[in-house]
């Protein structure tokens, strides 16, 4: 009974008298103009898909291409541009040690003891009293620029030096 439940659900036969098993034969059928008509058809089809998806893939090398190409062109130009930066940082740091040097040399060549002297003992200058200075708020170091009049209350510094 076991052996008979196994060939059962298993599907084969010990022994030797096991068969051979052949396909059943099936007669050929004519084969109808009509089958051909649409193969034809199916393979035009096949034909015409595969040349737009050969197009397709074409013009999407081409895309390829040519964004490599961009991103080569983008490269050098940073390249260049980095060159050009680094010599122009070169360049700006000579010319301001040469300010440098330049002020320091001018600086060192002004005598302001000399300078002082000339001014009271030959000029007639004196220093100015504290309630002759004006002071002002300047945002930049730089220069400063005059928006108004100064007030006419007081004199000022150069009728006091004249004398008026």
């Amino acid at each position: 009974m076991l052996a008979m439940a196994s060939r059962k659900k298993y599907g084969y036969v010990e022994g030797n008298t096991v068969r051979k098993i052949q396909p059943a034969e099936r007669p050929e059928r004519e084969r109808r103009p009509a089958q051909r008509r649409n193969r034809q058809a199916a393979k035009e089809k096949v034909q015409y898909t595969n040349l737009l998806y050969t197009f397709f893939l074409a013009a999407a090398a081409c895309m390829v291409l040519w964004s490599c190409v961009r991103y080569l062109q983008l490269q050098a130009e940073t390249t260049s541009r980095v060159k050009n930066i680094a010599s122009l940082e070169t360049q700006l740091e000579e010319l301001r040690k040469e300010n440098d040097d330049n002020y320091t040399r001018i600086m060192t060549s002004v005598d302001l003891d000399y300078i002082r002297d000339v001014a009271i003992n030959e000029l007639g200058m004196v220093y100015a009293e504290p309630d002759q200075v004006i002071l002002y708020d300047n945002g930049t170091q730089d220069y400063v620029r005059q928006s108004g009049e100064l007030p006419e209350e007081e004199k000022s510094l150069t009728d006091q030096i004249l004398g008026k």
